[in-house]
């Protein structure tokens, strides 16, 4: 099979024939759709984070179709080949001192065993297995390659906004305007936020942040992004989404009201100073938020896309072959893409 192989840190991906794998016990084999172009891949390309093996397989955010079940599998599904599904790439273990607290999140066992980022190869291939508890169904009427930012970018905001307490009429400002921070947009649409805020310094993304339901965008680059949200928001925003891959806290600290909550979801290495006293003064409350709880919120994710509440293909803007595959990155890290996606299989 074809497969954008990991050299080392800085260094571009290499596309590579290399044997399909086969499906070992309690796995099954996807025909890979799409995958996504997310800005974590780009932590571990830049060495931002602990390195994987060289040969491994990038891509954690995933859609395909069922090609084959292994042995001593119990397809709880009822899936069969040719079945589109979303890949997770949390796979809690459903029996740990998190998961049986409801944070299966944060499960130890499925921090060592993230497809496409830890332990096992991920989506940028044409063919890739995983434990069969990573696949949730995709409805009918669903296109499978647009699904595919489901399983990372609709994922990560929406856990994020539950966390921080979205709903109706919740005020929320949302710092960063790309793929995450795009869905969480549209989500806070759907749970019935208002207003909403996006902040970006890039105008398209302004743009498409209105198209998928802002009240208001601000663009950092040509105005003083505090006082224009102080101007909407003059007692302040009940939550900030800080979306940025490299977090500062900078706006969000100035424009969450008293007893408000800041959210955050970025896995960059940056470093991030707190005021002790304006924290408790004002009873900020400062939330980390990893991933999704993928037995609840894909399965809901996918719902709210099967009856229209949220329609992936708005925030998708590049689609790209395998061949073009570092050119993806390269435009992601000059800030191109809303949410880009490489299709292994048309």
């Amino acid at each position: 099979m074809k497969a954008a192989v990991y050299k080392s840190p800085g260094q571009p991906l290499e596309l590579s024939e290399i044997p399909t794998p086969t499906p070992g016990e309690g796995e099954v084999l996807i025909k890979v759709a799409a995958t996504g172009v997310c800005h974590s891949d780009l932590h571990v390309l830049d060495g931002e984070m602990i390195p994987p093996p060289e040969g491994f397989i990038l891509g954690h955010e995933v859609s395909g179709w069922v090609v084959e079940f292994g042995p001593r599998c119990e397809n709880p599904h009822g899936l069969s080949p040719g079945d589109p599904v979303v890949v997770s790439w949390i796979i809690p273990c459903g029996k740990c001192y998190w998961c049986v607290r409801g944070q299966e999140n944060y499960c130890p066992y499925a921090a060592a065993r993230m497809p496409g980022l830890v332990g096992i190869n991920g989506g940028h291939a044409e063919y890739m297995t995983v434990p069969e508890t990573a696949i949730y169904p995709i409805p009918k009427g669903l296109d499978v390659h647009n699904a595919a930012v489901i399983s990372c970018a609709y994922g990560t905001a929406y856990r994020a906004l539950k966390e921080a307490g979205v709903g109706p009429g919740t005020s929320l400002v949302v710092v960063g305007a790309g793929g995450v921070g795009l869905a969480a947009v549209e989500l806070a649409v759907a749970l019935g936020a208002y207003p909403i805020v996006a902040v970006d310094v890039r105008e398209a993304a302004l743009k498409k942040a209105q198209e998928v339901g802002a009240s208001h965008v601000i663009n950092a680059a040509e105005r003083n992004a505090i006082g224009a949200i102080r101007e909407a928001l003059p007692q302040g925003t009940d939550v900030v989404y800080e979306t940025k891959p490299n977090p500062d806290l900078k706006i969000a600290l100035e424009v969450v009201r008293r007893g408000g909550t800041i959210v955050v979801t970025g896995l960059g290495a940056s470093t991030i100073e707190i005021p002790a006293m304006h924290l408790v003064m004002n009873g900020i409350r400062i939330v980390g938020s990893l991933g999704y709880k993928p037995r609840t919120d894909i399965p809901e994710l996918l719902a709210l896309a099967a009856v229209g509440k949220i329609k992936p293909e708005k925030i998708i803007s590049h689609r790209y072959k395998p061949e073009n595959i570092n050119e993806a990155y390269n435009n992601l890290r000059q800030g191109k893409h809303h949410r880009a996606l490489i299709i292994w299989n048309p």
